[in-house]
């Protein structure tokens, strides 16, 4: 048995809909997610579905491909990890994970240079305000002129 049909045969369309936000009426019709509709037409059956309205149709992988925007093969692992069915036990690749970190390595060096040239900045507005109480004539518009700098960047690059 492959991927697809274990998922077929584990799921319900009924358990998808539960899990997805969707309940059919007693009647096994629902409103269609696909296409803007007032009465419902979308009929569940057992293990698939079809929609008068739209015409869409197809099994609980297609329903996740339809209802996400997933292939059918992303759709289906969708399924295997959102309802936990470990049926695909895959090693992950090495390659990606790499990637993946040194995407966040790299992510977390450039908040960690944000955060240092944010305190930095700080620490300089609070000494330039301090200076500011005893500075006059040229030194206090220069410093006015820094502390006006210094606020528009904090405005400018609030801290994450």
């Amino acid at each position: 048995m492959n991927f697809y049909d274990e998922i077929k045969e584990r799921l319900s369309m009924n358990a998808v809909l539960e899990r997805y936000g969707f309940e059919a009426d007693r009647k096994g019709f629902l409103s269609c997610p696909f296409h803007t509709e007032k009465t419902a037409s979308m009929k569940i059956y057992e293990n698939s579905f079809y929609c008068f309205g739209c015409g869409a149709g197809g099994d609980t992988v297609k329903f996740t491909a339809l209802l996400f925007g997933l292939t059918n093969a992303q759709a289906a692992a969708r399924l295997d990890n959102d309802f936990g069915l470990c049926i695909r036990n895959e090693k992950p690749d090495k390659q990606k994970m790499n990637e993946y970190l040194k995407k966040k390595a790299e992510k977390e060096k450039e908040l960690e240079r944000f955060r240092s040239d944010y305190l930095e900045k700080c620490e300089r507005f609070k000494r330039l305000r301090k200076k500011l109480e005893t500075a006059e004539g040229f030194e206090r518009a220069k410093i006015d002129s820094e502390l006006e700098y210094l606020d528009y960047y904090f405005e400018a690059t609030a801290w994450r």
